[in-house]
């Protein structure tokens, strides 16, 4: 039996449609900002609060455009599952999902370089100041798994993929606009969100719904920043041992 989609609900995947592309654009333009720097630079000082008022202005659109743009049944929200059953799955997949990740990077030989990388990317996102970074953290780990998850996974793959009657094509658009909207986070990258796209993908479309990929997203947006403090020492560490084996050599 065919979804009925809200009779508004083209109005929402415009406007979803657009917030991919610009978010593309920001991507490649921060790619090409980083490039650029010497050295590592922190954000702006108010770079928290911006973040914060980009998800709360994204969970008001959404509010206000539920019913009539976009329902339950539209983006894959199921509740035959408790909804805390299905977070607790999303969050034991992720735990799967890291130990693949990491083996296929240690078979690549690349899991030092892609670590060093998501270090920096962190460095350059998370302000000084402690009421930025508090902010910031409220606004990456609580608010933008619920947002990014009904956005990219719930209305661009499963509500277009109603709308056009084709969940394929909308799958492989959403797999592409999730690698650009990561493109600053350099090339080898790519494999760690090609693995996370499939997860919330599966989830979705699975027995948990919406509800499973926005639990794996939460931990996949936490996880980072509990082990922060660790890959900081270990970046510095390897940055000394470089510098000592340079100086040896010469």
């Amino acid at each position: 039996m065919k979804t009925e989609l809200p009779p508004f609900s083209n109005c929402v995947l415009f406007f979803v449609l657009f917030l991919s592309m610009m978010y593309l654009y920001s991507s490649i333009a921060q790619r090409k900002l980083i490039k650029k720097q010497q050295k590592v630079e922190r954000p702006k000082s108010s770079f928290g609060f911006l973040i914060l008022w980009n998800q709360i202005s994204l969970i008001s659109f959404f509010s206000i455009t539920y019913i009539l743009g976009w329902d339950a049944p539209s983006v894959g929200l199921k509740f035959e599952t408790l909804p805390v059953f299905s977070l607790i799955i999303g969050l034991i997949c992720y735990c799967t999902f890291v130990l693949i990740v990491n083996k296929i990077l240690k078979l690549l030989r690349v899991s030092q370089i892609v670590e060093d990388d998501a270090y920096l990317v962190s460095v350059r996102l998370i302000p000084r100041e402690k009421l930025q970074r508090i902010l910031f953290l409220i606004a990456v780990c609580i608010l933008n798994p619920m947002t990014e998850e009904l956005i990219f996974r719930g209305v661009l793959v499963h509500q277009l993929g109603i709308y056009i009657n084709n969940y394929y094509l909308t799958i492989i658009l959403g797999l592409f606009v999730t690698l650009g909207n990561h493109i600053y986070q350099g090339r080898l990258h790519i494999i760690t969100h090609i693995i996370f796209y499939i997860f919330t993908v599966t989830l979705l479309y699975s027995d948990v719904g919406l509800i499973g990929s926005i639990g794996f997203h939460l931990a996949g947006d936490i996880y980072p920043f509990m082990w922060l403090k660790y890959q900081v020492n270990n970046y510095k560490q390897r940055r000394r041992e470089e510098r000592r084996a340079k100086y040896v050599s010469n």
